[in-house]
């Protein structure tokens, strides 16, 4: 198969994902420019130039319950990107991130003889060992963020590659907090606490009216402004509904970074926005709540002690975790008040995460996981 015109598959089911891919194609286009590229993503993709199959809006599942109930669906989407790898055979399945949904999509990949890629391969140190075995029997070229993983894959006999994490290559601040502050109309004698829910649907109705709670309880004495961070995907109806209407408070919508750089502390979901605002080394509290079951589940297959990629790459708890039964709104007024209120805590905080940056190792992850890409299809068809 020639390497110009090539069709590739490729599949992100969540915004982050939908971002790292896009870098993906970008740097992969500079190397292999003619390629064409379809898919599961979302706008930035589609702005890359992937024919999308399906909008990853409608594939927002958070946890077991969530996906059992939309079945029929999921059944759908597999039928229909079979249907398309046997007609279309393309060059490799790219997969990103998102591994309930991304595995089984290889082993089906797999067994029509198409090359599968994995960027930003599942954390399977965290969660699911036993599924290595799957990584090495479907994936041809697993691709690693973290430099620990490329050792952990190694030593269960899967040659991953390590190609440093993308959020170095999105961090892009152009304001300082001076010029942030007069955008926004915020307050100079106000400290800043970030509200980030999350961008899934499921995240913004569990945690943003807990949020909205303990901004109605904060302490009036603290000159607090606090910044919600809102998706662009995300209606805003979802979260005017529930904000109080006299709350020292604003809505930023697609302006994430900036408000994670310049908030004094941030109340946040468990996600990549922990990792993020551990860049920016920004104090944070985090929150993560799911269905009772899929907790139950959860506590049984993971293998970690902590739940935010803050703490996972520093190897500590460096920022507080309210999880499930614990996530209540005096337990985050308390944290918050602890960063906001004992400035060696605060200080001690911020010097940890600041270890966490240089963990995360240099820019340019898109860039050379896209020149290991072009170089595996080149001796895969080669040797074709």
């Amino acid at each position: 198969m020639s390497k110009r015109g090539e069709r590739i598959l490729i599949v992100a089911g969540e915004p982050s994902g939908d971002r790292h891919a896009a870098e993906l194609i970008k740097a992969y286009r500079e190397l292999r420019p003619e390629s064409r590229f379809y898919g599961i993503g979302g706008d930035e993709m589609q702005a890359e130039g992937v024919e999308l199959l399906f909008h990853l809006r409608q594939m927002a599942f958070l946890g077991l319950v969530e996906v059992v109930k939309h079945l029929p669906f999921i059944r759908k989407v597999f039928r229909t990107l079979l249907q398309w790898m046997k007609s279309e055979q393309p060059a490799a399945v790219i997969l990103v991130d998102y591994p309930g949904f991304n595995l089984r999509l290889a082993r089906l990949a797999k067994r029509l003889g198409i090359p599968v890629v994995y960027y930003i391969c599942p954390q399977l140190w965290a969660w699911g060992e036993r599924r290595v075995a799957k990584i090495k029997k479907y994936v041809d070229l697993p691709l690693v963020i973290f430099r620990f993983e490329e050792k952990f894959y190694a030593q269960r006999g899967v040659p991953a590659k390590f190609v440093g994490h993308p959020l170095l290559d999105e961090m892009s601040i152009t304001l300082s907090e001076t010029d942030f502050r007069r955008r926004y109309g915020i307050p100079a004698d106000k400290k800043m606490v970030a509200l980030l829910p999350g961008s899934r649907k499921n995240e913004v109705e569990k945690l943003f009216p807990l949020m909205m709670q303990v901004v109605q309880n904060f302490p009036r004495e603290l000159p607090v402004y606090w910044i919600v961070g809102k998706s662009a995907a995300l209606p805003r109806e979802m979260f005017d509904q529930h904000i109080p209407a006299d709350a020292p408070l604003q809505v930023v919508e697609d302006d994430t970074h900036h408000v994670m750089k310049h908030a004094t502390a941030a109340l946040v979901a468990s996600g990549t926005a922990t990792l993020e605002l551990a860049y920016f080394a920004t104090p944070m509290v985090v929150l993560y709540r799911v269905s009772p079951l899929t907790y139950w589940i959860g506590k049984r297959l993971v293998k970690i002690p902590h739940i935010a990629l803050a703490n996972i790459v520093s190897g500590q708890q460096v920022v507080p975790e309210l999880i499930q039964h614990e996530l209540k709104v005096e337990n985050i007024q308390r944290e918050l008040l602890r960063l906001l209120t004992n400035q060696e805590a605060y200080a001690e905080t911020v010097e940890q995460l600041r270890k966490v940056r240089d963990i995360l190792g240099s820019s340019g992850a898109a860039r050379r996981a896209a020149g290991e890409i072009a170089q595996f299809l080149e001796n895969v068809h080669s040797f074709i």
